[in-house]
């Protein structure tokens, strides 16, 4: 599964298993209780780490 984190991320319950057919990640992240004022205040510097983990269901 593929991991998403953003910008202090810890405060609003990520990182976050994100699903591979999200096309608006910043969208999707708003619904899954990230502040969209974040966002909007980095503007074009809003960047997320991302990374790959094994799912329990892979086991």
């Amino acid at each position: 599964m593929r991991m998403i984190d953003p910008p202090s991320g810890w405060r609003y319950g990520f990182p976050k298993s994100i699903p591979d057919d999200v096309k608006d990640v910043n969208k999707w992240l708003v619904e899954n209780g990230y502040p969209k004022e974040l966002i909007d205040e980095l503007g074009e510097f809003f960047y997320c780490r991302y990374w790959e983990e094994k799912s329990d269901d892979n086991e």
